[in-house]
């Protein structure tokens, strides 16, 4: 009688230490692809080889914080700098490499994780993720360096400029235009062009 993927019967075994012949009930479990974590290290590895220490802890952080449901982190490359304390420019190379190689994609504030590499759950469930993951149209969002603040600007005078050799202002009134001189052209008359 089978329920599901058990398989119940009744099975002749014979005792090696006295040659009896025993009937015993049996359960059978079919294995299946049922609520195991999974993954397929050759894809991961062939990634390692690109990756430093620090790199691989990243990776790690991905695996250990992901929503197992989804194979989703739903972080930026700021927030893992932020959490691991592994500087902004290492986890963004990271992240790079790992997405170059197909093992993540990326859209804004999430990274999906290749259920091809890791995945925990059924095997229908990882096939829909699969197809949601091979679906997703990224649109190569370059995360950058934050650029540094701007320097604060200096109010300058009318007066200051007159410091500066060939700058003239037209007015002591709020300077609203300043007059650069022209530098002289070199080798090329107007004429000739």
């Amino acid at each position: 009688m089978k329920q599901g993927n058990l398989s119940f019967g009744s099975e002749a075994f014979i005792k090696e230490e006295t040659g009896e012949r025993v009937v015993a009930q049996t359960v059978y479990q079919e294995a299946s692809d049922t609520n195991f974590e999974k993954i397929w290290l050759a894809h991961v590895l062939m990634s390692l080889n690109e990756l430093g220490n620090k790199k691989i802890q990243i990776l790690g952080y991905l695996f250990k914080n992901r929503i197992v449901s989804h194979n989703i982190v739903p972080k930026t490359v700021q927030d893992i700098a932020n959490e691991t304390g592994i500087s902004y420019p290492t986890v963004l190379e990271t992240i790079k490499v790992l997405e170059k190689n197909g093992l993540i994609k990326r859209k804004t504030g999430k990274i999906y994780l290749d259920p091809g590499m890791i995945f925990k759950g059924t095997h229908d469930n990882r096939m829909r993720i699969m197809f949601e993951f091979r679906n997703i149209n990224t649109t190569q969002e370059q995360e950058q360096e934050p650029s540094p603040q701007p320097k604060q600007l200096k109010a300058v005078t009318a007066a200051d400029l007159a410091k500066i050799p060939g700058f003239t202002a037209e007015s002591k009134k709020p300077i609203t235009s300043i007059k650069i001189p022209k530098a002289p052209r070199t080798g090329v008359q107007e004429n000739e062009i």
